[in-house]
């Protein structure tokens, strides 16, 4: 068979080479990943048996010519002899260092043809340069010819395109992996070619899969926009890609769909050891995108897919559709994956309330289901693995921090960690894409996903991003755009607003706002506020019958929408709701409450009204399954954040939030509330974060009001308001004076900004540290001070630098006592467990006390001995400064995640 390698690139050339050459010459070969390799991409050392050579003994050298584009014989071969010139000259030259190295014998790997044609051949003019530059001579001072060449040099070999088909044909495995890429023919054809007759039906359900989801996927409901129509836009003509950084704060963002599509690439079969990482999790904050993201990134390998078929084995339809799509993507410069992998995109929350109905349900068997979803010929588990086996595949896993119960987070985990062991076993090429919020997300060593944060929209993407969402709403109306963009440009000019252009639901609602108001709010909870004021609105202007009643009971569904946010964000918590769905029975009790409470007359009529509504869209509430939710998370925690600060306990309520992942926005946004509709509540709210580090030893360890004030400074309610934000910076700066950890890294990077701004709060960080460093406080200032070195602020960098010498001097003059490291023994702790009927006697080590200070408390009776239990272990370690930075980690994890709905829902 002859392969076409035209499609590889040069990197995957080499990874191929390096592939066969491990199946031609065995595992004695070691490979160089990507870098600089001294020109190599392989070496071995001993023997090896070459074809047609014998028996080589000695230091080998691999390397790879990959020529981007064949045009003629001659230009191809004239290409190739520069390159392999260029190498020989450089393992000559003294002054390199791979003169010291040169290899007894070289196998070259190309893409180029070369002929055998006698004397003026490729094949023959390639003997005569090796021949050369093993005899090449010069004459010494005294005329006397010396070699300077390569004089111990034994043999070559050759890999032309020729040759490379015949260890393709011969090497089965590396031929599959790279079948999509080297195999002739369309993509479907290829996929078809790789498996057998009678398991053509098998890639026929996947592609029909990917077919019916091109087409489901190519819309985005912005059903909440605003506009009189209502419409829904095409994904395509909206899309951008987003900034992002493996390394954020170290490096210049890159782009993150191309980065993955990159990643995609490349063949990541554990059986020919992949070039990079096939884990990879998208971390953003809310509204940042990466639910689109996941979309885009199925869609690009679903058009590469269908977008040119074979034997119309999809419509006419969806083939022009998946055209267009991609003419779409063309003109926002979006990747287009080279390697077709077979996409499925898994929603966590849905898949986390399967596995709580069903215990023995897999990954795999879910990700089978949505393939066998309104297809008629289904698929089993067995007919999924011979396809996986024979075709790289892409699992999109959206909303890690969706599924917000600890239990069922962790089943779902661990049955993300069977599926990629399964994988593993079978050999199959997978990269698997996840997708959480970087609060709450818990890093899994088994799994060991690869980081990629989003990072905040630039002025120009924001403004790039809704001159695309404009010109998608409003195609014929130039006028409206460019006034729109106008506001935009002039509400990124302004401190206050531009820190609402920061990710893709900020800009969006922003957008929609100013395409009927001349300036932008000023908090992101002003920004939810004036977007539902504007829908509401807009509501009200439906057919007569639906606005009167909008209209007329404003008041009631506003406190409809607060209690359902309330309602339906406190149901995420728990296993087996993670999909934030408020059933329709619910919700007639929720409406009947209000009514009931306020003696309306006729509440039935109402009800009824309220639930035909409900049905096809009330306000911000849209119908889903069998009940109602709200179409993003953040909409939900807004409400939710509105129905707290109703109550006269308000301060009460949100202070036990504080150290809560799932509510951290809620709380985020109710301290919003107060700073513009409450302020009289400000000092009160504040001052709980230093209440809630004082509840208990654990809180009193882990410090959780202290680090969401950083969370509430990065938010910026306070932005107008110095006196608070100093008041948010001392309360940050209290984990200073506790153990160390990666906090201590987040709250320097957190707070530069702040103190480039200003020099208030510059002078209050440094005098903040003078009394720490005054009063020999350990804690973790030596930490910090280096956190604040490694920044990219000049100044304060120099001036943290010259600290963190004079700290160390102080502390080299000073004995300054961090507590004992003598950790009391196991039988002390588990003695006071036992005696507090906490563990018997068989369940005492210290593993199972690590995993006490790890467990997360659900709310029930039955499991607040974990609550008793973590204040012993923190009690018993008082005295230990090392034992408690180690166990701080872990208990922060372990608090974050406790379910504290009960306490809010009445």
């Amino acid at each position: 068979m002859t392969y076409d390698l035209t499609r590889l690139g040069n990197n995957r050339f080499e990874h191929l080479v390096q592939a066969l050459t491990l199946g031609h010459l065995g595992h004695g070969v070691d490979i160089f990943g990507a870098g600089p390799d001294g020109g190599r991409e392989a070496t071995f050392r001993g023997e090896v048996n070459m074809d047609g050579k014998g028996k080589w003994n000695g230091y080998g050298v691999i390397q790879a010519k990959y020529k981007e584009r064949l045009t003629t014989t001659s230009a191809d071969q004239k290409w190739f002899f520069e390159q392999v010139t260029a190498e020989l000259d450089a393992w000559i030259d003294r002054k390199k260092k791979r003169y010291s190295n040169q290899p007894d014998y070289l196998i070259i790997a190309t893409n180029v043809p070369l002929t055998s044609v006698a004397e003026s051949g490729g094949l023959d003019r390639l003997k005569q340069l090796f021949e050369h530059y093993r005899d090449l001579t010069e004459k010494d001072e005294r005329g006397r010819p010396h070699k300077i060449g390569m004089p111990n040099f034994g043999d070559y070999d050759v890999w032309h395109a020729e040759y490379l088909d015949r260890l393709l044909e011969n090497n089965g495995e590396v031929s599959r992996r790279y079948a999509d890429l080297v195999l002739p023919g369309d993509v479907i054809s290829r996929l078809y070619d790789q498996v057998t007759e009678s398991d053509a039906r098998l890639a026929t359900a996947w592609i029909s899969h990917v077919a019916r989801e091109l087409t489901s996927d190519a819309k985005v409901e912005l059903g909440e926009s605003g506009d009189s129509t209502n419409s829904p836009l095409a994904l395509a003509e909206i899309a951008v890609d987003l900034p992002s950084s493996l390394n954020p704060g170290q490096e210049t963002p890159s782009l993150a769909l191309r980065m993955l599509v990159e990643r995609g690439d490349q063949i990541l079969s554990p059986a020919l050891t992949p070039a990079a990482r096939d884990r990879v999790v998208v971390l953003g904050g809310p509204g940042s995108g990466k639910s689109t993201l996941t979309r885009l990134l199925c869609q690009v390998y679903r058009v590469a897919l269908v977008r040119k078929t074979a034997g119309a084995r999809v419509t006419r339809q969806v083939a022009e559709g998946a055209s267009r799509i991609r003419e779409a993507f063309d003109a926002a410069d979006m990747p287009n994956p080279t390697l077709h992998r077979l996409p499925v995109r898994v929603v966590l929350s849905t898949f986390a309330d399967e596995v709580n109905a069903s215990t023995k349900l897999t990954l795999l068997q879910h990700i089978v289901d949505l393939i066998n979803h309104r297809g008629s010929n289904p698929i089993s588990v067995s007919d999924a693995t011979r396809l996986l086996t024979a075709w790289p595949l892409l699992v999109v896993l959206d909303g890690m921090d969706e599924v917000a119960s600890a239990e069922n987070r962790h089943e779902v985990t661990t049955r993300i960690a069977d599926f990629l062991t399964e994988m593993a076993a079978l050999q199959v090429d997978v990269l698997t894409v996840c997708t959480s919020r970087p609060i709450g997300f818990e890093r899994d060593d088994e799994i060991d996903y690869q980081e990629l944060h989003l990072t905040p929209l630039t002025t120009h993407d924001a403004v790039h991003y809704a001159s695309r969402l404009l010109a998608s709403r409003f195609p014929d109306n130039p006028e409206r755009q460019e006034q729109t963009l106008d506001r935009l440009h002039a509400a990124s000019r302004r401190n206050e607003t531009a820190r609402l252009m920061t990710s893709p639901l900020q800009v969006t609602i922003l957008s929609l706002l100013l395409e009927q108001r001349r300036q932008a709010p000023a908090s992101r909870y002003a920004l939810f506020k004036n977007y539902y004021d504007v829908i509401y609105a807009r509501e009200c202007n439906k057919p007569r019958g639906i606005g009167d009643v909008l209209e007329r009971y404003r008041p009631q569904f506003d406190q409809l929408h607060e209690r359902c946010g309330l309602a339906i964000h406190a149901r995420a918590e728990r296993a087996g709701e993670a999909d934030s769905i408020l059933p329709l029975d619910e919700l007639e009790t929720v409406a009947r409450n209000i009514l009931e409470s306020e003696e309306h007359p006729n509440q039935d009529e109402l009800i009824q009204q309220i639930l035909h509504l409900a049905q096809q869209r009330l306000v911000l509430l849209v119908p889903r399954m069998d009940g109602v939710a709200f179409e993003v998370r953040s909409l939900a925690e807004f409400f939710a954040a509105r129905c707290l600060m109703t109550r006269e306990d308000a301060p009460e309520k949100l202070e036990l939030l504080v150290p809560s992942a799932h509510w951290r926005h809620t709380w985020l946004l109710a301290a919003g509330h107060i700073f513009t509709e409450r302020l009289g509540l400000r000092d009160t709210i504040l001052s709980r974060l230093n209440d809630a580090d004082h509840n208990n030893a654990v809180h009193r360890l882990v410090m959780p009001g202290a680090a969401l004030a950083i969370d509430a400074l990065e938010d910026g309610f306070a932005a107008t308001a110095p006196k608070y934000e100093k008041t948010l910076i001392l309360a940050a700066l209290r984990l200073v004076t506790g153990p160390i950890g990666s906090h201590i890294t987040r709250l320097a990077d957190a707070l530069v900004p702040f103190m480039e701004r200003s020099n208030d709060l510059n002078r209050t960080v440094w005098q903040e540290l003078e009394a720490l460093m005054a009063d020999h406080n350990p804690g973790s200032t030596r930490a910090f001070l280096n956190g604040l070195a490694a920044t990219d602020s000049g100044i304060i960098a120099a001036r943290a630098t010259n600290k963190l010498e004079d700290y160390v001097e102080r502390s080299n003059r000073t004995s300054i006592a961090q507590g004992s490291d003598d950790a009391p023994s196991i039988d002390d702790i588990r003695s006071a467990l036992i005696e507090a009927g906490i563990l018997d006697t068989a369940q005492a080590n210290q593993q199972s006390l690590d995993t006490l200070t790890r467990k997360s408390f659900d709310g029930s009776e039955s499991m607040r001995w974990i609550l008793e239990a973590r204040e012993l272990v923190v009690d018993s370690y008082r005295d230990n400064y090392s034992r408690r930075t180690k166990i701080r980690a872990s208990l922060a994890d372990a608090i974050e995640h406790d379910y504290v709905g009960d306490t809010l829902c009445p």
